[in-house]
This record gives C-alpha cells, structure tokens and sequence, in this order.
C-alpha cells in the first residue's frame, strides 16, 4: 500500500539521506502529501517545505483525471498548496514550496508531453517528479540492507505455493470484495450498450479515443450517441473535444481499478493475463 510505503520504507530512506524535518503525514487529513520534510533557504535559513504524494504503478495521461493520471496530480498538487503546515519550533505557520510525485513506476509519453507543456507555461513549475527507477536508486545508495531486511522476514512467512493456489473467481471475490460491490453497483445502473462502453474503457486503462472505441464495440458512433450523453449525465464518462477522446470518471473510475487489480495478480503470479478480460466480465455481470 502507498501509505506503508511512504511510512516503513521512504521516511527512513529520507532519513538517511540527511533531508531535515522529514515526517510522514499520509493519514486522513493528509491534504495530498504522504510524507513533508525542509530545506534551509540560503543565506537566511528559513524552512522551505516540501510535500511528496507516493503512487503505485505508471502516471498516465487521462482526460477525465482518473487515477494515476497527471490531471489527478495536478488536483492533488492544488490541494496540497492550500495545506497549512504548523512549525511548532519556529512558532509559525507555513505552505509547501513543492510538490514532489513519486511512483513506483514510470511516465508514458502522453503524460511527458502534457507535463512539458505545462511547464512551458509556468502552470506546474512547483510540481517534480520522481519515477521508480529514481527511488530504487534512493534505496539501494541509503538503505539497502535495511530494505533486504525488511523483506526478508515477509518472505520467510509466505507459505510455498500449492498447485491450486492460483488466481482464481473465488480468490478475486475474496480479496476484492468491496470495489466488486461497487463496480457491480455501476454495472447494474446501466444497461445494453453502455455497459459495452464502460467495459471497454475499463479494459484500456479507463481512457480511449472514440474512433477506436466505435471498433472495438463494433458500434458506429451515431448509434452510440445517446449512450454517451447518458453516461455523462450519470458522471459515468468524459468526453475531452481536444483530443475527440472519452474517459471513465466519477463512480465508474472503479472499473479500471478493478480490472487493472486483476491484471496485476496475474502477472504476479505469472499467469496468461488474457484472462483478465475473462474474469472481469463473469464477477461484473
């Protein structure tokens, strides 16, 4: 999870790394910022803070802000801004300097390209990012004894796999139970082809242009028109006229998470994760 993430593995890290101040605050009230610490300005030393938001997986570009995408960073950032942080030592109250998203993953080439440009107009200058191949570096240069350790005692707990310990209906059910309950709740707001419509964006990582969504569904666009329409005034979906491309947003969002959930223990597993589109639609429906 991102939060022990940020908690038992990156605040030591940080530590080691003699940043000052370093502090995780990634609990209800978090505002955005899973972990804070400061920098010394020079020559006055005063505190600048900086806020670092951790993500699981690859930051994508998503019309809708959908999760993981740079629309949903940004909100985040904005949020994080307006955070008031309390400096009980200096006897003052403070704001973060920079917001730092930091993924255990990458950065895929639509979400660089809409990064650049948006530092090309000075609209997310206060927003760095560190990728995964980045806090690797950061374990193995300050911690990597400490992080072996870590794992070792996990690894040691897990019991050998048996032949039928595989990922399965029943263990997807068992283990997904609540964001099954939700997305079934989606599916059962719909019906006929908007459901083909929110199957398909869940399958493509929640966002796909409409021309390829009109293929994959077999459906010519003016026979899915009102479908659309209606999908957007449940808050289903988005519809971004720039790039004629369409999202899944609001309470829909759980599809994808589930469906890219199930990709995950799959591929964890080293199983063939063309089941994933077999599983998702038999639990859904």
């Amino acid at each position: 999870h991102e939060h022990t993430m940020a908690k038992d593995i990156f605040v030591p890290v940080l530590i080691k790394m003699k940043l000052q101040g370093v502090r995780f605050t990634g609990d209800s009230d978090e505002q955005g910022i899973d972990i804070e610490y400061y920098e010394l300005t020079v020559p006055e030393k005063n505190k600048s803070f900086i806020g670092i938001q951790f993500k699981k997986g690859d930051i994508t570009y998503g019309a809708g802000g959908g999760k993981n995408t740079v629309k949903e960073t940004k909100n985040q950032a904005e949020e994080a801004f307006e955070k008031e942080i309390f400096d009980i030592d200096g006897k003052g109250k403070h704001f973060i300097s920079i917001f730092i998203v930091a993924t255990t993953g990458g950065i895929n080439e639509p979400a660089r390209k809409y990064i650049g440009r948006a530092r090309l107009k000075g609209s997310d200058r206060r927003i760095d990012y560190w990728t995964g191949d980045r806090l690797a570096e950061y374990i193995q240069q300050y911690w990597m004894e400490e992080f072996e350790e870590y794992f070792k005692d996990n690894i040691l707990e897990v019991e050998p796999l048996e032949e039928d310990d595989i990922v399965d209906e029943d263990y997807l059910e068992e283990n997904y139970f609540d964001l099954i309950k939700k997305c079934r709740k989606v599916r059962n707001s719909t019906i006929g082809v908007e459901w083909e419509i929110l199957e398909q964006l869940a399958q493509e990582s929640g966002e796909m242009g409409i021309g390829d969504l009109c293929y994959e569904i077999e459906r010519p666009e003016s026979y899915i028109e009102q479908e659309i329409k209606h999908l957007i005034s449940l808050d289903y979906t988005e519809v971004d006229g720039d790039s004629y491309s369409i999202s899944l947003s609001g309470k829909a969002l759980v599809l994808s998470e589930f469906y890219e959930n199930i990709i995950e223990e799959l591929r964890d597993a080293s199983e063939d994760t063309k089941k994933g589109v077999v599983f998702f639609n038999k639990i859904i429906k």
